[in-house]
């Protein structure tokens, strides 16, 4: 391909990049006669029956922000799209995408740069020029030929591919001078079909999740294009396909028992797994193991390849758990086996792993669950904080929260001696009556994880022959009572248990899915969740169905 057409067809046609940095002059939806002749929701009911759900007034899908899509959505997008792999590519010419609200899919981080710009437009040539347009075009294109109606085929079957709905009339018109360009500097129809890729793969409407929120401000159910690419991208971190598309043309995304089944078919493609993936990797933090630092002279085994086997144990039994024996998540805390190499299951002191790294745990009491794992052991510093440890599992693992210490206060975490372990100062910080109401409430999850050290290893004894222990008490949320522990895997079976720690996962994989913090007044939707899932088996696949369900999944806030 000629970079000079690029070039040419970039600077006539202004393509996209205005976009990226100022208001969107742009609309996700058809409406109108476009609308009609896509097919897409002709039917469209004043009030959404979905509204019945919940009590009157009380339906609120709350802020609706434009998503980004993040670089793994974006290199997912382009191969099924094209069917190349741009992801390492990507994660070198974008700027990676920042945490907030603790997941990396939130869309008030996921701001658009002039890097961005820059690194869209030179991925989307390495994409076109990475493909055979021959074949792309022989599998989008009826005809050949630089005839206006041959032109508007291609582009109108190149719109729910890249776009995830049909083009607007005027999308399509602004696209088809491609074509005249092209052909007018004695090039090939295929070249015209790859510039007018390379344009659409830097188009807000492929870069952005983009909703239709105008209106009268009342609450509208998504149209069919829309809850297709949510279903997707939450389902697959990507696209929908063919099948799902079909769906939302025909309106089939609208009953409760044609959203389930469709839900249902896309959890038996393994592009579940990657989207599974890239959850667990935010709600853990599971990114702070690629950086992190051990010393040398009390750890001189870490390396960063430890860090990376850790990474790979909690997602690889994670997989097992929600989807190769599909158990109840709640099983997350307390399923008896992992899935470790030679380096870890030497480190944990296991027996060697089978070829598939499954290590039965049964014989092992000490360990068992995401918690006696190395990936979140390692949380606290080179001395295992029991404050670090603690605020984890009460933050992530139950969603409490607690104020930060006041101004002025040392939060440096003692070194033990001989005669003071970490547990003693944490006893003293916990009977303390002017800390201890809040060390109280996230210390005691600590001490069942004593013996293991910051590394992963497991010890009766700290360096100084103090002994270390496995008991203690939890206050898990609502039930305003302690209940004690004696051993690590009866803190691991409490978790597992309480009902404050099964809201919260649920309540994170809604946040995952919705791309923002869930506020007060999702509530009807949280209720909707919590109901489904009372009422299933309790598995992952169940959960993501009650999110598919759920109202404020289901809608969206217009504006005047």
């Amino acid at each position: 391909m000629k970079r000079g057409i690029h070039g040419l067809m970039l600077a006539a046609l202004g393509l996209n990049t205005a976009c990226y940095t100022g208001v969107f002059d742009m609309d996700p939806t058809l409406e109108g006669e476009d609308a009609a002749e896509a097919g897409d929701d002709a039917d469209v009911p004043d009030e959404p029956p979905i509204a019945e759900q919940c009590a009157d007034g009380e339906l609120d899908p709350g802020p609706n922000l434009t998503r980004r899509l993040t670089i793994p959505e974006y290199a997912s997008s382009i191969l099924a799209i094209t069917g190349v792999d741009i992801e390492e590519d990507a994660r070198g010419l974008l700027p990676a995408d920042p945490r907030a609200d603790g997941f990396s899919n939130t869309a008030s981080g996921l701001i658009t740069t002039l890097d961005h710009v820059e690194g869209y437009d030179r991925l989307a040539e390495l994409v076109v020029t990475s493909m055979d347009l021959a074949d792309f075009t022989a599998q989008h294109a009826e005809c050949t030929d630089f005839e206006e109606a041959c032109e508007r085929q291609v582009l109108e079957s190149l719109g729910p591919l890249v776009y995830r709905a049909p083009l607007r009339s005027e999308e399509l018109d602004g696209l088809l001078p491609i074509f005249a360009v092209v052909q007018d500097e004695g090039e090939g129809f295929e070249v015209a079909v790859g510039l007018v890729l390379e344009s659409m793969l830097q188009s807000p409407r492929f870069l952005f999740r983009m909703e239709d929120e105008r209106g009268d401000g009342s609450i509208r159910e998504l149209s069919g294009y829309e809850m297709a690419s949510r279903l997707s991208y939450l389902v697959w971190g990507g696209p929908p396909d063919e099948a799902l598309l079909a769906a939302a043309d025909g309106g089939g995304l609208r009953a409760d028992e044609d959203l389930e089944a469709e839900v249902r078919r896309m959890i038996a493609d393994d592009r579940v797994r990657n989207s599974t993936g890239r959850f667990v990797q935010d709600w853990l933090h599971l990114q702070r193991l690629e950086n992190l630092v051990r010393d040398p002279e009390r750890f001189p085994e870490w390396d960063a390849t430890l860090g990376a086997a850790m990474q790979a144990e909690t997602q690889a039994f994670v997989q097992e758990v929600l989807w190769s024996e599909a158990r109840p998540y709640a099983e997350l805390f307390n399923a008896q086996f992992t899935v470790v190499g030679s380096e870890l299951a030497e480190l944990y002191g296991l027996p060697p792993a089978g070829p598939d790294g499954r290590v039965d745990l049964t014989g092992v009491p000490e360990r068992g669950g995401l918690l006696t794992q190395g990936s979140l052991l390692t949380l606290g510093g080179n001395e295992a904080s029991m404050v670090a440890r603690g605020q984890f599992v009460l933050e992530t693992i139950l969603c409490g929260h607690l104020e930060s210490p006041p101004p002025g206060v040392d939060t440096t975490p003692p070194e033990a001696e001989p005669g003071s372990s970490q547990r003693v100062y944490s006893e003293q910080r916990v009977d303390n009556p002017s800390c201890g109401g809040c060390h109280t409430q996230m210390e005691p999850y600590a001490w069942g994880i004593e013996r293991f050290a910051s590394d992963g290893s497991y010890h009766l004894e700290d360096e100084y022959g103090n002994a270390l222990y496995e008991d203690g008490f939890v206050r898990l949320p609502g039930t305003g009572e302690d209940t004690p522990y004696s051993t690590v895997g009866q803190l691991m079976d409490l978790l597992a248990g309480a009902d404050a720690v099964q809201a919260c996962f649920e309540e994170r994989s809604l946040q995952f899915a919705l791309g923002r913090a869930v506020e007060l007044t999702d509530g009807c939707t949280i209720d909707s969740i919590r109901t489904r899932m009372s009422e299933s088996s309790g598995t992952y696949e169940d959960l993501l169905v009650a999110i598919a369900l759920s109202p404020g999944f289901r809608t969206i806030a217009t504006e005047q």
